[in-house]
């Protein structure tokens, strides 16, 4: 039987069903054209249309991601991409050598571009990655689909841990690229999303997280846009309370030199 997962599909699936569809249309489009060309029409057997769909889906999606994680490497990158697509039907049906130069300048900005921004492309990619994995993870055993989203924050009880332990636990999470932390005050905030952009938040109210004092008390917020990507309404107190228990279960891992385990707990979570 194939699993069925309890979270909306991820955002970034949307890249591959989209390009195949215009695969599609250009191969649909390119036949017409072929047929045109037979019936005495003098067309050119490029998929201009296709690649103008193209065009403007890159620089939507560039602008939706802009507004969804607040990055402006994504809108700036799509812009290129469309601009890219748009540029390419003129390069291969005419014989313009400045627009050619436009192309190659367009398309090595798009290669610099991601050159230089590639540790926030990627670290964005796998701390939503990752925290997909943890919301996966702390809805698997709940069933319970009453009482909804609620904004205020959940007191989860307390945690015996040292300074030292939960100063390098919060490095490690980090470094793992599993939540950002945040030391406000005396308290550690561990951040994570799968709507924002973690290298985008100032403050910790702005996306997901788990507080923990310096006395150890446990405090879980789940934001509404995190919330929402479940299909079904689940308890929102169990929610939160088998998100603390989580993290929990991974700080006592860290404290008994198990690391290695919380990153193979995230990998199984489907």
């Amino acid at each position: 039987m194939l699993y069925k997962s309890k979270l909306k599909g991820s955002f970034g699936r949307i890249y591959p069903i989209v390009m195949i569809v215009i695969y599609i249309f250009s191969m649909i489009e390119i036949y017409i054209r072929w047929n045109l060309n037979n019936s005495g029409y003098d067309l050119l057997l490029i998929p201009a249309f296709s690649m103008t769909l193209a065009g403007l889906f890159f620089i939507v999606m560039g602008f939706i991601q802009l507004f969804k994680y607040r990055l402006w490497v994504n809108v700036v990158i799509g812009l290129l991409f469309g601009i890219g697509c748009v540029l390419a039907i003129f390069v291969l049906s005419y014989d313009f050598p400045f627009i050619k130069i436009i192309y190659f300048i367009n398309a090595l900005l798009v290669v610099l571009l991601v050159i230089l921004t590639w540790p926030t492309l990627s670290g964005q990619e796998r701390f939503e990655a990752n925290a997909r994995r943890l919301f996966k993870l702390v809805s698997e055993l709940i069933t319970e689909t009453s009482n909804g989203f609620t904004e205020r924050p959940y007191s989860a009880g307390k945690i015996v841990v040292s300074k030292e332990d939960m100063e390098g636990f919060a490095r490690f999470v980090n470094g793992k690229y599993i939540a950002r932390s945040f030391h406000v005050s005396s308290m550690v905030y561990l951040v994570f999303s799968m709507n924002r952009s973690v290298y985008t938040v100032n403050e910790p109210t702005e996306a997901s997280y788990v507080s923990i004092d310096q006395d150890g008390n446990l405090s879980v917020r789940i934001s509404q846009q995190d919330y929402h990507q479940y299909k079904a309404t689940f308890n929102f107190d169990q929610l939160c309370e088998t998100m603390a228990k989580g993290f929990v279960r991974f700080i006592e891992y860290y404290k008994n030199g198990n690391e290695n385990r919380i990153i193979t707990e995230l990998k199984t979570a489907r």
